[in-house]
C-alpha cells in the first residue's frame, strides 16, 4: 500500500485506524479490524474520516459492536491488506 502513512492499533492488535494519503483531502483515516480468517486488516464498512479523532469516535459509540482495548498506539511492521507496514 504505497498510500499508507500510519497505522494505530489497540493493545490486542484487533482494532485500529489507518492514515492514508488522499489527493482531495490530503489524508483519510479509516477504522480497521483484524480479519482473523485471512490474518489481514480490513476497513470497517468502507468508513472514512478526515481526522484521526473522527475515526476514533467511531469506536466510542455505545451501539458499535467494535470496541478498542486500551490505547491506540502507532505500530511498526504490521500486515495491512497483505502488505507489511514499516
Amino acid at each position: 500500500m504505497e498510500r499508507l502513512h500510519t497505522i494505530w492499533l489497540d493493545d490486542t492488535y484487533v482494532h485500529g485506524i489507518i492514515k492514508i494519503y488522499d489527493s482531495i483531502f490530503e489524508y483519510l483515516f479509516h477504522p480497521i479490524v483484524l480479519d482473523e480468517i485471512k490474518g489481514e486488516y480490513r476497513v470497517i464498512n468502507n468508513l472514512w474520516y478526515t481526522t484521526y479523532h473522527g475515526a476514533r469516535e467511531f469506536f466510542r459509540s455505545p451501539s458499535n459492536p467494535y470496541s478498542v482495548v486500551g490505547r491506540m498506539k502507532v505500530k511498526e511492521e504490521t500486515t495491512v491488506g497483505g502488505s507489511i507496514v514499516k
